[in-house]
């Protein structure tokens, strides 16, 4: 099965259910995988540029953890994986690896850049 990250503009979800996120892992049928939803909500509402200075730490070997926390979540990054603490009581846990992590946050970067906010699609790859 092919599992994609995508980041789009957001879209209505619905009376009294607001917007979606700009982030998402979906599957073949672009359906959400409910395990990486952690991850994703906590890069929309806490990610910037500054977090890949904060895994360049880690992976360089300056930092063996770090607690990156923003307005609402708590990632904490390791070599091996990074979890989630939402502040809200959204949830915790949903952890993936470093390799992920990475990926998706410069991925949602770079759409964050683009003027247009082009959707962008690359395979995620599965830990």
């Amino acid at each position: 099965m092919r599992t994609r990250l995508w980041c789009h503009p957001s879209y209505e979800l619905g009376p009294g259910r607001g917007c979606s996120r700009l982030i998402d892992v979906v599957d073949e049928a672009g359906q959400r995988i409910d395990r990486y939803d952690l991850m994703c909500s906590e890069i929309d509402n806490d990610v910037g540029p500054e977090v890949l200075e904060l895994i360049d730490r880690v992976e360089s070997g300056k930092d063996d953890l770090i607690d990156a926390d923003g307005n609402g979540w708590v990632a904490y990054i390791t070599r091996d994986k990074v979890w989630f603490e939402s502040l809200y009581n959204d949830g915790e846990g949903g952890a993936v690896t470093l390799s992920q992590y990475k990926l998706a946050v410069e991925t949602y970067l770079r759409f964050l850049s683009d003027p247009e906010r082009k959707p962008i699609e690359v395979d995620f790859p599965e830990a």
